[in-house]
């Protein structure tokens, strides 16, 4: 059965203070285009030539904050998401734990075929939903999401709307700094073999493993691969082509964590 096209599509990224967040990256010279809310949650994309993202999210202000935050401290909404079978149990982890990055995602032509073929695979799958988010200028953007349990796995998404309705890039990707293409993620894991060799079978035919197949995937438009855990600098760092003569390494108090290298061009 061959896997549907996929491509990287996005990290996300919890952050306590959405306005602070896009302050700090927009001093490390990014454009931040407000992405819009769904549910208690709201968000904010740094969006890349190459229709990639960086997704910061955040609870939105509200009476029932505290509330929300007191129900995650009693452990309630992880209780009730560990007995979920739908996407919802993986989502409902991104606000229950600590800030900065939380997961990633890979878009798939047909998510239910992507589901048919991780499940013949022995993966534990977690049922797809429909998601919508209203943008600030009142467009609609809806979407499919469904995965697994296995966190070293991504969630995978298929748009319903125009990609672009979810992702625009017109007007949006003029970063200060010179940021053009997202083109390689590395994740920190316990073991790398494991997670990369469990990478290459989920993405099966529309990803190819590199020379280093046990750790590394090369998705259609960047790498993803693994390192270890305690010899990485970061859970997650992030590699961006840019238009600057020299590599940068951008100050990780101000990236939620993530490690982002700034790669000249060639």
């Amino acid at each position: 059965m061959p896997m549907p096209n996929t491509q990287f599509d996005h990290i996300v990224v919890f952050v306590a203070d959405l306005n602070q967040a896009i302050t700090d990256f927009t001093d490390l010279g990014f454009q931040v285009t407000p992405g819009g809310s769904h549910g208690i949650t709201e968000n904010a994309l740094v969006i890349f030539p190459n229709q990639t993202y960086i997704e910061l999210l955040a609870l939105r202000p509200s009476w029932y904050r505290p509330l929300i935050k007191l129900a995650i401290k009693l452990n309630i909404p992880q209780r009730q998401a560990s007995l979920k079978t739908n996407i919802y149990s993986r989502l409902t982890g991104w606000i229950c734990g600590e800030t900065g990055p939380v997961d990633w995602c890979v878009r798939t032509s047909d998510l239910n075929a992507s589901l048919a073929l991780w499940e013949s695979q022995e993966f534990e799958i977690l049922h797809s939903e429909i998601f919508f988010r209203e943008r600030n200028d009142g467009q609609i953007a809806r979407w499919k999401l469904g995965g697994s349990r296995q966190a070293d796995l991504p969630f995978l998404l298929e748009d319903l709307t125009p990609i672009d309705t979810r992702v625009p890039l017109t007007g949006a990707t003029g970063h200060a700094n010179g940021a053009k293409d997202l083109i390689g993620v590395q994740f920190g894991v316990s073991d790398k073999i494991v997670a990369g060799d469990r990478l290459g079978k989920s993405l099966l035919a529309k990803a190819q493993q590199t020379d280093k197949a046990e750790c590394e995937v090369r998705l259609s438009n960047m790498v993803v691969s693994y390192g270890d855990i305690e010899s990485v600098d970061s859970r997650v760092g992030l590699a961006i082509a840019y238009s600057g003569g020299h590599i940068q390494q951008l100050d990780t108090s101000k990236t939620q964590g993530i490690a982002i290298t700034l790669i000249p061009t060639t």
